[in-house]
């Protein structure tokens, strides 16, 4: 543990986006605030590229097993499997995902950003112009790039100051290009992505260099990782840090809340600022509450790939990134909400030994052929929107805490709706110069990790929170996480989890 050990005024769990988000307007405000955080800094991987690369255990090389390219590095494996030993969910065609790790998800997540409007809150107790703020502040804290100008910048949203993008890969030059003069569907817009990537130097941060290492972790910290905001924190006097303490169970003692931890000690507070992820929250909360036959909403963003050739590149190109290159939406039909949205990604960037896997070839064979043709090819990932998900959550109490059932699914339309839009992209993507191949495929759910829609802000039943996060039943007991999401819409929803816990932090401070 760090700093004073004056009893703590909020106790936060989860060290995360939403968890650093939350804390900073808290310990700003001079409130003492302790972290509960489940895992050390582990930086070993970083001084030893074959590790970094390959894994401990060469796990970068397992065979195909359904997971994205990003998921299957080392890291990502690493970072998600830890949760997953803990967590011990039972999944029926789902992927449970959570992070048991220094700085959460954002050790490994995409780093796209949007911001939500009017028509995206619907249904919300907080409007666009109550979040506004927040975006502002999250934006110029984590240092975003992209475009001001272009047929996207609108959609993403103009909260904070962008920095300049980084330099478009040539397959996304030419699609841009195309774009500008081809205006190739009047539902259909492209620009540049929207990324928490640096272009400058900031700090200790160094910008990026386009070295193609962003998925095996950025060794500038040119990406953006609530570790970095972790370590400002740990330099306030007012800010405790409790290591390898994984929060177990949450209780009502003597006025106040207690927090039972894998090491030990129980921790109290007035009040608790509920950061685990959606999936770790649930697991936290579920003792608080009566949830047997409780209908609990999960909602995700069903996500589909589709691999693209561009057939005039075939130049390797030397220098890159792995994070989206272009973003685009389409909507795809009149009724509100229902558009898709996402990017499109260089599969130069993209670890060689996952697309290998999917020829019928040899390694040796395989790996040859698709270095030879990665400079023409390109994945365009397209995100759906909650509604269109149909999970089944269910929890019953049992002697180790409570059991928890998962069951994927997609709504009887999705089949439908998928095939609309991949017909409708594909012939887009015939006009931008690139060509949709087969085999576009359906992740399995939980793969987006766009969860929501368990504690929903705004909902009057028990497992509901307030527009603040309070749990309904538990008074004191504040989620900021994506379990507090209403809804979903297909945007990426990191930047407005963030910004929402700031805003609740900010109230719990007293400042707003």
């Amino acid at each position: 543990m760090t700093g004073s050990d004056v009893a703590p005024e909020f106790i936060v769990i989860g060290s995360g986006p939403a968890g650093v988000s939350a804390a900073i307007p808290l310990v700003e405000a001079g409130r003492r605030v302790l972290m509960i955080d489940g895992a050390t800094e582990r930086d070993a991987v970083r001084y030893e590229p074959w590790r970094r690369m390959l894994g401990d255990r060469l796990e970068a090389l397992l065979p195909d097993d359904g997971l994205s390219p990003k998921w299957r590095t080392p890291e990502a494996r690493q970072v998600i499997g830890a949760f997953q030993r803990r967590a011990n969910f039972e999944e029926v065609d789902f992927l449970v995902s959570g992070a048991l790790a220094r700085g959460g998800l954002s050790r490994i997540w995409g780093n796209f950003v949007a911001e939500l409007d009017d028509g995206d809150l619907a249904g919300w107790p907080v409007t666009a112009e109550d979040l506004q703020p927040s975006y502002r502040t999250v934006t110029d804290r984590i240092g975003v790039s992209g475009s001001s100008d272009d047929d996207m910048a609108a959609f993403y949203g103009r909260s904070g100051e962008l920095l300049a993008p980084p330099a478009l890969s040539p397959i996304a030059a030419g699609m841009l290009e195309r774009y500008a003069s081809a205006r190739p569907d009047p539902a259909f817009a492209l620009g540049r992505a929207r990324n928490a990537l640096i272009t400058s130097d900031r700090g200790s941060r160094q910008a990026c260099d386009l070295s193609f290492g962003c998925l095996w972790g950025c060794a500038r910290g040119a990406i953006y990782d609530a570790r970095q905001d972790l370590a400002l924190l740990r330099e306030r006097a007012n800010f405790q840090l409790l290591d390898q303490a994984t929060a177990t169970r949450l209780a009502r003692v003597e006025g106040a809340w207690e927090v039972a931890t894998t090491e030990g000690p129980r921790l109290r507070a007035p009040r608790l600022v509920v950061a685990a992820g959606t999936l770790g929250s649930l697991r936290l909360v579920a003792s608080l509450i009566d949830l047997a036959g409780a209908q609990l909403r999960l909602l995700n963003s069903p996500v589909m790939a589709v691999p693209l050739v561009v057939a005039h590149r075939l130049r390797h190109e030397a220098h890159g990134h792995a994070l989206a290159q272009l973003g685009f939406r389409l909507t795809y039909s009149a009724a509100p909400h229902d558009y898709v949205s996402g990017g499109v990604y260089e599969v130069t960037a993209l670890p060689t030994s996952f697309f290998a896997a999917q020829l019928p070839l040899g390694r040796r064979a395989a790996t040859a052929i698709f270095r030879a043709l990665a400079p023409a090819l390109a994945i365009a990932v397209v995100y759906f929107p909650g509604h269109c998900s149909a999970n089944e959550v269910t929890v019953r109490p049992s002697a180790d805490g409570p059991h928890i059932r998962i069951r994927g699914g997609v709504t009887q339309s999705f089949a439908g709706t998928a095939r609309q839009v991949r017909v409708r992209l594909a012939r887009i993507w015939r006009k931008l110069g690139a060509f949709a191949l087969p085999g576009a495929t359906v992740a399995t759910p939980g793969t987006d990790a766009h969860l929501g829609g368990l504690f929903p802000m705004g909902g009057p039943q028990a497992h509901g929170t307030s527009r603040d996060g309070e749990l309904n039943a538990a008074p004191g007991v504040h989620l900021v996480d994506g379990s507090v999401l209403p809804t979903v819409s297909s945007k990426f929803t990191t930047l407005t989890i963030m910004a929402n816990a700031d805003r609740i932090g900010r109230h719990l401070a007293g400042l707003a």
